[in-house]
């Protein structure tokens, strides 16, 4: 698959495949959600999941806790998942 689409993705991904965990991470900085998955490869799109992601600090983080709280969907552990 990736001598049929280059090797772009497979430079500048972070995979996961050493600790088991076979998939790939990639943090870019567009303007949409659309154009972040346009850099994923065809053939992994409709598997792919697009994240945004945030920075805070610390007089944002107990807005946003309250923002989140009782949301299953959302978490409030600061670890990053493995």
């Amino acid at each position: 698959m990736f001598l049929a689409t280059g090797s772009h993705f497979l430079t500048h991904a972070d995979w996961g495949c050493m600790d088991g965990e076979h998939a790939a991470w990639i943090i870019v900085d567009v303007d949409t959600k659309a154009e972040a998955l346009a850099i994923v490869p065809p053939a992994f799109r409709a598997g792919a999941k697009v994240v945004a992601l945030n920075k805070f600090s610390m007089e944002q983080i107990n807005d946003v806790l309250k923002q989140h709280k009782g949301d299953r969907t959302g978490s409030t552990d600061a670890r990053p998942e493995s």
